[in-house]
């Protein structure tokens, strides 16, 4: 075999690399650039959907702004988990729709480029996405939500403590109504304390005690109100009789209200590794937690869907579009919640029992895996009608429509 000149070699490779890094990096720009507009779009609309919850705690609850921003900064990587496959989705869908629409990718397959070596950059991009939603979902939200308990929990506390005026019948505490002569705010003291109890109709008391203090709990979100040297008066209408009881030591169970729905230990509040010692703990009961093994299936399968989008996004990027851009983001809207639909779905088949935990949550991931694999089999072997978009029949039924409305006329 005849050997090429040496001073070929060095030819080659100085015109031929140089190229590709370059339709690389112009590739991943016109990925990212919308990836990030959309990112900032979408967290701000999901901001913006918890705003007036917020407001509310800084207006009538006497919350500070910076426990606002506290809040706000521990929610945001529960956001970041949802936007960061669905901007990742929007930017490939933008980005090629814009380089389909201006023929470059065209000029790039008529030149040798298969799609396969085009989706090269996509899918590097959509790896990093997936390393940092990965993360988000693994290491950040489970962190971040355990500190907004942590916080919420602090405010409520001061809420129930602050709420108590001395010589004064306060009932902002749900179905309490509590006197005391003398309060010691330093150490959370109550003196000279008359409660009355009607959280329960059934069984009412009125509790009378020297002195209390409030303890914290922050395993179960409460407020312990442990009373010293005091008698219950209790009564039980239902049989027409009643009660006094005298003690050393009383514990009342406190739980202020709930200022945004938030304030308990859900699966989603543990950390990773807490939510295994909780599996594990309940396996070992022969009493499965289905709702803990869905959650934890949740952080591994959902973001596999930053690759599954970018695959997806990139084949209906090459299609044609009527409705410009905007019609681009309405398809992503529709793929996102098509997943999420899907998401929940697995989520409840799993926690019901009704179908195994693994195969419940990875529902989306198989039917969008199965989806883009054939997605992009057929544009990559030119399979597909590229001259008909993801919206035509959507289209056309506008168009019959509007025909039937004209001839009506």
């Amino acid at each position: 075999m005849k050997k090429l000149p040496n001073s070929t070699l060095p030819h080659v490779s100085r015109s031929l690399l140089p190229r590709l890094k370059t339709l690389d990096r112009y590739i991943m720009r016109e990925v990212a650039l919308p990836s990030l507009g959309g990112l900032l779009l979408l967290t701000l609309t999901l901001v913006v959907g918890r705003a007036l919850k917020l407001i509310d705690l800084m207006v009538n609850r006497g919350v500070s702004p910076g426990e606002i921003l506290d809040i706000l900064g521990y929610i945001m990587p529960g956001f970041l988990e949802l936007t960061f496959p669905m901007a990742l989705l929007m930017g490939v869908l933008l980005g090629f729709g814009r380089m389909a629409s201006d023929q470059e990718i065209t000029a790039a397959r008529s030149s040798g480029i298969g799609l396969h070596r085009l989706a090269v950059p996509v899918l590097m991009l959509a790896l990093a996405a997936y390393a940092v939603a990965s993360w988000l979902a693994l290491v950040a939200r489970p962190w971040a939500n355990a500190r907004l308990q942590d916080q919420l929990y602090q405010m409520t506390r001061a809420q129930a403590i602050a709420g108590i005026k001395e010589k004064v019948f306060n009932n902002n505490l749900p179905g309490l109504v509590v006197y005391t002569e003398r309060i010691d705010p330093a150490h959370s003291r109550l003196f000279g304390v008359v409660l009355s109890d009607d959280r329960d109709p059934r069984e009412s008391s009125t509790v009378i005690a020297g002195s209390g203090v409030l303890i914290p709990d922050l395993a179960h979100s409460s407020v312990v109100l442990r009373l010293f040297d005091g008698s219950v008066f209790g009564s039980e209408p239902e049989q027409n009789s009643s009660r006094i009881t005298t003690f050393r030591t009383y514990d009342l169970t406190i739980r202020p209200p709930d200022s945004m729905g938030a304030i308990r230990r859900d699966p989603e509040e543990l950390s990773t590794g807490r939510l295994r010692r909780l599996i594990a703990a309940a396996q070992r009961a022969q009493k499965r937690n289905l709702a803990a093994e869905a959650e934890l299936w949740h952080r591994y399968t959902v973001p596999v869907a930053t690759i599954l989008f970018a695959v997806v996004a990139m084949t209906l990027g090459l299609k044609p579009v009527r409705g410009g851009q905007s019609e681009r983001i309405g398809v992503s809207l529709v793929i996102f919640f098509s997943y999420y639909i899907l998401m929940r779905w697995g989520q409840g088949l799993a926690t019901a029992g009704k179908l195994n935990v693994v195969v419940a949550m990875s529902l989306p991931d198989i039917a969008f895996a199965g989806l883009a694999a054939w997605m992009f089999y057929r544009a990559a072997n030119d399979l597909t009608n590229f001259g008909r978009g993801p919206l035509e029949l959507v289209w056309d039924l506008m168009e019959r429509f509007g025909q039937r409305r004209e001839a009506s006329a």
